[in-house]
């Protein structure tokens, strides 16, 4: 009985720490440019301050994005949340930028737009490391000072999913 409480607690050791691990993975860098033409790189752009992220790689994320602003503004802003939306899109339409952050500017409230940031440039790297398996949903990733990634979501924004980021879990 001892030896298998002994294993027990072994295993839940080495779960805690693969967690602990897991939640100081620092955000990928990833250079954009805000709706408002600032050009910034995450995790710099939020370090010092917790940050919610949402990350989208197709036009019918939008609404789930939109979701996830609305949480933000209820649940993670007064925590003393920076909230940014990360379109990522293939390198391929980097010739069309202009035309294509003309159209976001003009459906996207001009108050987001210091915080909508669009990312041009090779998707692969970024579909690893964010664990993408449907482009058509949203990724979220919470951060801490340090820019690293205290706990993810995907999908619509719901109480459990909000809770747990705000928990770290």
């Amino acid at each position: 009985m001892i030896m298998f409480s002994c294993r027990v607690f072994v295993l839940l050791l080495v779960c805690m720490v693969n967690t602990s691990i897991m939640s100081q993975t620092l955000f990928p860098s990833l250079t954009a440019e805000t709706l408002s033409g600032n050009k910034i790189t995450f995790p710099q752009v939020v370090k010092g301050q917790k940050a919610l992220l949402v990350v989208a790689f197709e036009r019918q994320a939008q609404s789930q994005a939109d979701a996830w602003y609305d949480a933000y503004v209820k649940n993670f802003q007064p925590q003393g949340y920076v909230f940014y939306e990360l379109p990522m899109i293939s390198g391929l339409w980097k010739w069309m930028s202009g035309f294509i952050d003309s159209g976001m500017r003009s459906g996207v409230p001009s108050y987001k737009h210091d915080n909508v940031a669009t990312y041009y440039g090779p998707l692969d790297t970024y579909y690893e490391a964010f664990g993408v398996n449907n482009k058509s949903i949203v990724y979220v990733f919470s951060l801490n000072e340090q820019g690293q990634i205290t706990a993810s979501a995907s999908g619509p924004a719901t109480g459990v999913k909000i809770n747990a980021l705000l928990q770290g879990k």
